[in-house]
């Protein structure tokens, strides 16, 4: 959204970050991403398809927020931009009234999400002008192919540290074919959410991929692999049929907050922050428009994950067109009692939507 109002070197440090070559592309790419979370027109596209297997959609929102200070102006075109394109509308505040603010940000943010996220902003933050940016996601949804709540167990999970707490895991201890993978110092599994289908075929549209490292504690050197090459956060890993004999993996609760402009330096994205570096003249029409920067970009991010899941799932519980063949499929158990990394897709897109790792799965249930 910012790169919309940007020009000159600040635009092409955006561009450069988010892969693109020209604003136009990027609008593009952005509306589509957008599309993804109208669940209302994107997640059962057939009117004649009415199982019910399909029929319940997730929670999930993904909303956006623009504060400008009132005594800037803002051009129509980039109005217009962010209203079609971002699905916001860019408000004129004054950021000296600074409880006020705050109150109306986490109004908003409780409001999109449909309750589901309360205090977007801590009593303690500050707001600066002139330009403020905020964006809320949440995500919750059931599970394909349900775990059932009789089943869950209390056993050890194996923190970095070394030491071992009890924490209720989910099972799944009846043989079922799932999608995964084996590697050379983790492995994954794909847990499909009953989520409608996607687009053309009868795959569901979102699923969690589970990825968990070999070594108990391992986590961090995975982490390190994803951070120093990011393309592997994007890419679909070589996934398999497999006949899964036993699935453990821990309930937990996830949420975290993030200031979004140490990140974006960190990554290169560093014009848009500074003063008088930055350049956002496409914003509005005033010789005020070469002292806006960017002072906060926030993100929060929830997601609750536990047995619930869809009765009757288990007669579309083989995933992506198993097939039949002469050879048995490999075996696999997959044993989540350690640190381990997740990811959320939207499978038509391929796009990641959530990503995050789970170190203890008691520190916020």
């Amino acid at each position: 959204m910012a790169a919309s109002e940007s020009a000159g070197k600040t635009l092409d440090q955006f561009l450069g970050s988010l892969g693109s070559e020209t604003i136009t592309e990027l609008s593009s790419k952005s509306s589509s991403l957008m599309g993804l979370f109208d669940l209302n027109t994107a997640a059962d596209p057939d009117p004649d398809y009415t199982d019910s297997e399909y029929s319940a959609p997730p929670e999930l929102s993904l909303v956006n927020l623009m504060f400008v200070d009132q005594q800037y102006p803002l051009k129509p075109s980039f109005q217009e931009i962010v209203r079609d394109i971002y699905k916001t509308e860019p408000k004129r505040i004054n950021f000296d009234q600074q409880e006020k603010v705050k109150n109306e940000v986490n109004s908003w943010a409780e409001e999109k999400t449909k309750g589901l996220m309360k205090g977007f902003l801590p009593p303690t933050s500050k707001l600066k002008g002139p330009l403020f940016f905020a964006n809320a996601l949440y995500f919750k949804a059931a599970w394909l192919d349900q775990f059932v709540a009789s089943s869950t167990r209390d056993e050890d999970f194996h923190l970095l540290d070394g030491k071992a707490i009890r924490a209720p895991f989910m099972t799944q201890i009846e043989e079922s074919m799932k999608r995964c993978g084996s590697f050379e110092d983790f492995k994954v599994i794909r847990l499909n959410y009953n989520t409608g289908r996607c687009y053309s075929n009868n795959f569901p549209r979102f699923c969690m991929d589970i990825i968990l490292p070999e070594r108990k504690n391992g986590l961090q050197d995975l982490l390190e692999k994803f951070n120093f090459d990011t393309k592997l956060l994007l890419q679909d890993f070589k996934l398999e049929d497999m006949l899964v004999t036993e699935i453990w993996i821990p309930k937990w609760k996830f949420s975290y907050g993030l200031d979004m402009v140490k990140l974006m330096k960190k990554l290169g994205l560093t014009l848009p922050f500074n003063y008088p570096d930055a350049d956002f003249t496409e914003a509005m029409d005033s010789p005020d428009a070469e002292e806006i920067f960017i002072s906060k970009m926030l993100h929060k991010a929830c997601i609750s994950v536990n047995e619930e899941g869809t009765e009757g799932a288990s007669i579309v519980s083989c995933d992506e067109n198993l097939g039949c063949s002469m050879y048995p499929p490999p075996e696999i158990q997959f044993v989540a009692d350690h640190p381990f990394m997740f990811m959320i897709k939207e499978k038509g897109s391929g796009a990641v939507i959530f990503t995050g790792a789970v170190l203890n799965p008691l520190s916020d249930i």
